[in-house]
């Protein structure tokens, strides 16, 4: 946890000078730190992450638009969207909701693994003519 200032400390114009969010890695396209499954690609806005540190603590953070061809993604089942090389890949699963073009108004369901696997899913409801997801507000708080 960061604690900028300890309580009694006194606080001098130099404390007050450090960084409270510091860049770790710039945006990256993703296709520089992994791999595109079969029937997803980069969209526009080019998929991509960034590492930052926020008040001390590492944020990773992505953006972007995921092109998907229609019939890719199988409701109700795992679909692999994409690979993260190692030096990208979180130390504990994570889940969310996305936002999916053609889906109905449905949500993309994703998660991330420890191996690096970038999987989605949709609801029967949503049917199979999803062609898109929007990475746009997906961030990992301390994920290593």
């Amino acid at each position: 946890m960061y604690t900028p200032f300890l309580a009694g400390e006194i606080i001098t114009a130099g404390k007050l000078n450090s960084r409270l969010v510091e860049e770790i890695m710039e945006w990256t396209p993703l296709s520089d730190i992994g791999t595109y499954a079969g029937g997803f690609s980069a969209g526009t806005l080019t998929p991509r992450m960034r590492k930052i540190r926020l008040l001390g603590q590492e944020r990773w953070e992505y953006e972007g638009r995921m092109n998907v061809t229609a019939g890719t993604i199988t409701a109700n089942t795992n679909t692999l969207a994409f690979t993260f090389n190692v030096g990208y890949r979180p130390s504990f699963e994570h889940g969310w909701q996305l936002t999916g073009a053609s889906s109905a108004f449905y949500s993309v369901r994703a998660t991330i693994s420890t191996a690096g696997l970038l999987q989605v899913g949709v609801p029967t409801a949503a049917g199979n003519g999803v062609n898109g997801i929007m990475l746009d507000g997906l961030f990992i708080d301390a994920p290593v």
